[in-house]
């Protein structure tokens, strides 16, 4: 399965780089784009909106992330799965291991979406973020 994803991931990483759109039809994947940092977006919660950081590709929020990926993008997951969704498990150490990708998996069933454990646009819409006042929401 992992083998899959990286071969998925790698698949729309070169598709990307060739100016085309990957095909593949897991929903998680229907991004082009490898995550690579956080952009600020708002979120409904406490009073009114509040921003939150959310993963992106440059100026972009369409992109995916899994296992093997590290950086600030990897961080909002993971404040995200800990502190929104009680996944205490989770480390909130920026580094996608094999923990926050089981706990990735758990939310994912939990919201009624693929539970492949690759963060992508699908994913992004129902998860709750953590604003930088520590309320959680969901993206409006």
């Amino acid at each position: 399965m992992l083998r899959t994803k990286a071969g998925i991931a790698a698949g729309a990483i070169l598709l990307s780089g060739l100016g085309l759109a990957a095909t593949t039809a897991t929903p998680a994947n229907a991004a082009t784009y490898w995550c690579n940092k956080t952009n600020g977006n708002f979120i409904g919660g406490g009073n009114g909106h509040e921003l939150a950081q959310i993963p992106a590709y440059n100026n972009t929020f369409d992109c995916i992330t899994a296992e093997g990926a590290s950086g600030p993008h990897v961080t909002a997951i993971q404040n995200a799965l800990r502190h929104c969704h009680g996944r205490t498990r989770v480390a909130v150490d920026g580094h996608f291991g094999p923990i926050t990708e089981a706990e990735l998996m758990k939310v994912q069933a939990a919201l009624r979406l693929d539970d492949d454990g690759v963060y992508g646009p699908k994913t992004r819409d129902k998860l709750k973020w953590r604003s930088s006042n520590g309320h959680c929401a969901t993206l409006p």
